[in-house]
């Protein structure tokens, strides 16, 4: 199963995880898998060309995404990172509805550490 997480603070968003897989069919004609990573990474594609300060986001080969926005975003900016990952959850939702048995979206509490 796909998981994805959608961090907020109150109602603005600080970032997104989305890991796992949906083995819904093999490796390269997985529907699910390949719509839940266009949309990750056209958001973070969205991010990279809206923003000056760029998120910090890493990607890895077993199924791992993780964007976390930056503190210091102009208020232009802070907007359109908010609508882009918003828009970004809005499809994995609808996505969810369909493939809810591949695909589980969820928002979590952001808690600041030391280490985000």
């Amino acid at each position: 199963m796909i998981r994805v997480e959608v961090f907020y603070d109150e109602s603005v968003i600080k970032g997104f995880t989305i890991y796992g897989h949906a083995n819904m069919a093999s490796p390269g004609e997985d529907l699910v898998c390949a719509s839940v990573s266009a949309l990750g990474q056209t958001a973070l594609l969205g991010l990279d060309d809206y923003l000056d300060s760029k998120p910090r986001w890493r990607i890895d080969d077993a199924g791992y995404l993780e964007c976390w926005l930056p503190e210091d975003l102009t208020e232009d900016e802070f907007h359109a990172a908010q609508v882009i990952i918003h828009t970004m959850e809005l499809g994995l939702v609808a996505i969810g509805k369909t493939y809810g048995q591949y695909l589980k979206v969820s928002k979590r509490r952001w808690i600041k550490c030391c280490s985000k």
